[in-house]
């Protein structure tokens, strides 16, 4: 019995004993620390007057109750400031309560010593204990009342007072209600007007924050944008007559991603094509594939043969190594034109085929895909690089592309294929309009939607 009144009232207790002032107490419960703080100061103050007045009007019974009054208020402050704060809360319950009760069956009902009885069930919503703790409290109390003013019906006063002190005690015990009920309302409104402060002074750092965050965004937009846009000075025009035409569709993603192309003569008798696909997206991703195309333009790779796609690749490789590149590699497709032979030699790592379209005898179109088993660049640093070789035909039309071209998810969640996107290819209507914008208003027409997850990239190479 006695282990289990024990765990009851350590139930009461959240905070270790000597630790206050307690610098991890929650807000809630340092509102119930800074009310207790004002309460048994008042608690004290008040019963101590108490001595004085019953000593003064002749009740020595009560004087003295008084003083242990006072010990019990004094004690459960002390608890209090040591941490033990539900526990010098009840012991006081059981003071106000016996307090009440006493007064009461000594001097009468119409003294107003019962009015505590009423005043402090308000106060126990104050503290930091359960409502189910707070409503069984405030309900000892009710209970109380009910008892005393039961009593006081049915009994006479153990001592008599003059109407001047019973008037006198009632009128003090209304000011004493009065005074906690102030302290009460003091106590909140200033944890309000604290909090509200703080709250004001959280709102206005968080403007700030947003305003600054809001610059800092508008400024990187501003620098991708930049970025995009030097991305696409970097890219050829189309060719429009010749033996040689090309066109294309580049349509980066919402991020900057790291996509791009280029063809040109390497001298009078060979002609490049080439495309990459740098990982991920974001200003390295641009830089990166920034620097490689302006390496392919610009013919600086020592000692390459730029007729060459396997001579190429190999060269790219050892000269962008990922662990150089914050752990970046691509993918290309480079294919060089012999116009005097008709012959394309070609070298992929670790991108998509090529299509080679063919317009047979009868009118339609075979496919055939350009591609050779290479790793992608920058991944292995002694890897090696194979070539192949095909004719291309006078009515012949090659398209090299990214990924994002066909890794479209369509409306229902699944993927358009590969070969789903090479059939069409093959069968898409020629009419006036470029098949290229066929391709690409039926990727937005398949995502249902407006934007790519990746870069749409391809270029169209016709030879006549």
């Amino acid at each position: 019995m006695g282990t289990t009144v024990k765990s009851f009232f350590q139930s009461f207790s959240e905070i270790p004993e000597g630790k206050y002032p307690q610098e991890y107490y929650t807000p809630r419960l340092l509102r119930a620390v800074v009310f207790g703080n004002y309460a048994h100061s008042l608690g004290i103050l008040t019963h101590s007057l108490f001595i004085v007045i019953f000593a003064l009007i002749g009740v020595r019974i009560l004087a003295l109750f008084n003083i242990f009054s006072v010990i019990l208020w004094a004690t459960g402050f002390v608890l209090h400031r040591r941490g033990y704060i539900s526990q010098g809360y009840l012991l006081i319950t059981v003071e106000n309560i016996a307090h009440a009760a006493v007064c009461t069956i000594v001097i009468g009902w119409d003294t107003g010593f019962q009015y505590i009885v009423l005043v402090q069930p308000v106060c126990v919503f104050v503290l930091h204990w359960s409502t189910t703790r707070k409503a069984l409290v405030a309900s000892m109390y009710c209970f109380a009342y009910i008892a005393m003013n039961y009593y006081a019906n049915v009994s006479v006063p153990i001592i008599e007072l003059s109407q001047i002190y019973i008037a006198a005690l009632n009128y003090g015990n209304i000011i004493v209600i009065c005074l906690i009920l102030t302290s009460l309302g003091y106590i909140y409104s200033r944890a309000a007007i604290t909090a509200e402060e703080k709250l004001e002074q959280e709102h206005q750092k968080t403007n700030a924050a947003l305003i600054e965050r809001n610059q800092a965004l508008k400024l990187l937009n501003q620098e991708l944008a930049d970025a995009a846009d030097y991305v696409r000075t970097i890219l050829p025009e189309p060719i429009t007559e010749g033996p040689i035409r090309t066109d294309w569709r580049f349509v980066p993603s919402t991020s900057l991603g790291g996509d791009a192309f280029g063809y040109h003569m390497v001298d009078e008798n060979h002609f490049a094509i080439y495309l990459i696909d740098v990982s991920g997206h974001g200003v390295g991703a641009a830089l990166l594939s920034v620097s490689v195309m302006n390496v392919l333009r610009s013919q600086s790779l020592p000692s390459t043969d730029f007729k060459d796609p396997e001579q190429v690749l190999e060269a790219l490789n050892s000269t962008f190594p990922g662990e150089e590149n914050n752990d970046m590699f691509f993918t290309i497709w480079y294919g060089v034109y012999k116009k005097s032979t008709r012959e394309l030699t070609y070298a992929s790592g670790g991108h998509p085929p090529a299509i080679l379209l063919d317009q047979t005898s009868k009118g339609d179109y075979q496919a055939t895909q350009l591609r050779t088993p290479n790793y992608i660049i920058g991944g292995m640093s002694e890897g090696t690089y194979h070539k192949k070789e095909c004719l291309v035909g006078e009515q012949n039309t090659l398209y090299i592309f990214s990924d994002g071209v066909y890794e479209v998810e369509k409306s229902d969640g699944s993927m358009w294929r590969f070969q789903e996107f090479a059939d069409f290819m093959s069968n898409v209507k020629r009419d006036d309009q470029s098949i290229l914008d066929h391709l690409y208003n039926h990727a937005k027409n398949l995502g249902n939607s407006e934007n790519f997850e990746d870069d749409f990239t391809i270029v169209e190479v016709a030879f006549g």
